[in-house]
């Protein structure tokens, strides 16, 4: 379990990286946000078994780093939002 869960966070910091970096991209931001959903998706697995099993006794985890690069975009497109409708 534990080399699973090791795997698995590394592939959940992966994706929030990518989610970040390709939502500064231009026009990227709607591939970052279906990237920051599968993110979030295995965050949420990686922090459940990890709870689960109790393999990581951290605060901070591979699955709380990938959940927060994977909330990135999200945030990204609310100022987008906000914006927009500030000079509107």
């Amino acid at each position: 379990m534990e080399k699973t869960l090791r795997i698995l966070g590394i592939v959940c910091i992966a994706i929030g990286i990518a989610a970040t970096v390709v939502s500064f991209m231009p026009y990227g931001i709607f591939l970052g946000i279906i990237l920051s959903f599968v993110g979030m998706v295995l965050s949420t697995i990686y922090i459940f078994l990890d709870m689960k099993h109790q393999v990581n006794t951290a605060k901070i985890t591979a699955g709380v780093i990938g959940m927060f690069l994977s909330s990135i975009p999200v945030l990204i497109m609310i100022g987008i939002l906000v914006y927009s409708k500030m000079t509107a």
